[in-house]
């Protein structure tokens, strides 16, 4: 199969490109990833990764791709590095069973109160903890 390779357009544009694509879905990342070094580097960049909707990741059938040793848990953790609410709000929820509520509610306290399912699962970490006063 022949190599793709990005256009020699200035490094913004292409990037802005791959960041609205992105917004769409993180599959749509996939042709830039696999368009070199350039490609690769741009899809990574912060930007890029903040704005990238991880749903699809992270929901339903490929739950099991972001867990630890699968495919996408390095790109989720960039993700999450990056302050995208979507994949803080996952990664929340999917550690909480190993490393307890109180981390987990670590994980998801940069998304309160504006990730409105961040602040409800906070929240519901709180009450169950017998924490109460924090939960309101």
């Amino acid at each position: 199969m022949e190599a793709h390779v990005l256009p020699n357009l200035l490094q913004e544009i292409v990037c802005k490109i791959i960041e609205l694509v992105g917004e769409e879905s993180f599959y749509n990342l996939g042709p830039f990833l696999r368009a070199g070094k350039r490609g690769y580097a741009l899809a990574h960049e912060p930007s890029v990764l903040k704005k990238c909707d991880v749903s699809e990741m992270e929901d339903g059938f490929v739950t099991c791709q972001i867990r630890q040793g699968c495919q996408f848990r390095e790109f989720h953790l960039k993700c999450v590095s990056t302050g995208n609410r979507k994949a803080i709000y996952f990664e929340g929820l999917l550690t909480a069973p190993s490393i307890g509520l109180e981390e987990s509610i670590k994980i998801l306290e940069p998304n309160v109160p504006m990730h409105g399912f961040s602040t409800l699962a906070v929240v519901i970490f709180n009450v169950c903890l017998g924490n109460d006063k924090e939960a309101s």
